[in-house]
């Protein structure tokens, strides 16, 4: 019998061995912070990428962190949206000998390893993929928005304080010169207009103390009487008159997610935690036109992902 031929008997046979067997399911549990919203938007995202490629492979159970407390039997993996379900999650999990692997999402990078477990990181059995955006991205954007821009502020409170270093990094490597203040008490304002006159462009960044629904039209109206734009970092900022902002959506978020969970099926690890990959950049015509600026949505967001690639 010629080899060919005899290597192609094994393989049919082989296909015949393997015919109708069926993979065993692997349990998923999804721990929302909180019902429905931008969680359910992520997590829905995440499923489908996974059933995507593995149609019928997983057992989900999407729900409340609070409702999987008591839950059994535990998971294969288990993915934390949001701060809230991440801490629940390590709770849960915390005196287990051999926890799941958690996944982690829409959590903001700070957050994410003020409580995160060191040995599991290391171990691969916990990630995530981070809310907000890398510090070089965003940089990148300003320069790509204003080429002639020399100076760039930001504002950062008890919470952010911690990226200042991050940001340092990135500027200089970009060649732009900035300039933080660090907000403590009620010291916003005076912070705010202390910085001003000396920056070509303020960039929000996520934090609470600094940023709020209270605070956020203020700066917008104390930057914009001296013509200085504003980067944010959700649409809601462009909306209420940023001149762009800089966000993934919770959909990107959770579709980034639903691939790292699919790749680590095969290894039982997971990556190190990363920012998210896609990103929207969004534009507010009104006041591009205003500072007699033309920004496009789309050429900016291409622009900044070709000065990404390696």
């Amino acid at each position: 019998m010629g080899r060919a031929v005899y290597r192609l008997l094994i393989a049919v046979f082989l296909c015949l061995m393997t015919y109708g067997s069926k993979a065993a399911p692997v349990s998923v549990w999804i721990a929302l912070s909180e019902p429905g919203g931008v969680y359910a938007e992520a997590a829905e995202a995440l499923r489908a990428e996974v059933e995507r490629v593995h149609p019928g492979r997983v057992e989900w159970r999407i729900a409340n962190a609070a409702e999987l407390r008591q839950a059994r039997p535990e998971p294969h993996w288990v993915v934390a949206v949001g701060s809230s379900a991440q801490r629940a999650m390590q709770e849960q999990f915390a005196d287990d000998p051999t926890p799941p692997p958690m996944l982690a999402i829409l959590v903001p990078r700070l957050a994410f390893e003020r409580i995160a477990d060191v040995g599991k990181l290391r171990a691969g059995l916990q990630s995530a993929v981070y809310l907000d955006q890398p510090p070089a991205r965003q940089l990148m954007l300003a320069q790509l928005a204003f080429p002639g821009l020399r100076s760039l502020g930001i504002l950062l409170g008890a919470e952010s304080r911690g990226l200042a270093p991050a940001f340092e990094k990135a500027a200089r490597e970009q060649g732009i010169q900035l300039n933080s203040q660090v907000v403590a008490g009620d010291g916003l304002f005076p912070a705010l207009q202390s910085l001003l006159p000396d920056v070509d462009a303020l960039l929000a960044v996520p934090d609470p103390a600094v940023f709020n629904s209270q605070t956020a039209a203020n700066i917008l109206a104390a930057a914009y009487r001296r013509r200085i734009p504003m980067i944010g970092f959700s649409p809601a900022y462009t909306r209420a008159g940023a001149l762009l902002s800089l966000y993934s959506t919770p959909a990107q978020v959770g579709t980034r997610a639903g691939e790292i969970l699919r790749q680590a099926f095969a290894g039982r690890l997971l990556p190190p935690p990363q920012w998210p990959r896609d990103f929207v950049v969004s534009v507010n015509p009104d006041v591009s036109r205003s500072l007699e600026l033309n920004l496009v949505e789309s050429q900016l967001a291409q622009q900044l992902r070709l000065k990404e690639r390696p």
